[in-house]
């Protein structure tokens, strides 16, 4: 995906010449920190608050980590394929 960022002058010239010695792109540093910050932070604290999808009605869809829905997917698979 695409996006536009605003980053402090200085941060891009830092950013730029430490990919230029390591050789590597300005989307592979971003990408990499990125990652790092997110794998760093507890999947607690990155949870959704609200859930994604609400209707009409009061029910409301929980909101679910990718961990979860690849546990629920696979007891759902296990009911069907024992």
């Amino acid at each position: 995906m695409r996006t536009t960022i605003e980053l402090p002058d200085r941060l891009i010239r830092e950013a730029k010449t430490l990919t230029a010695q390591k050789g590597i792109t300005l989307k592979e540093f971003f990408t990499h920190a990125v990652e790092k910050a997110l794998l760093e932070t507890p999947p607690e604290t990155r949870r959704m608050i609200r859930p994604p999808i609400s209707g009409k009605t009061s029910v409301r869809i929980p909101a679910r980590s990718n961990e979860e829905l690849a546990g629920l997917l696979e007891a759902e698979d296990l009911n069907f394929f024992p």
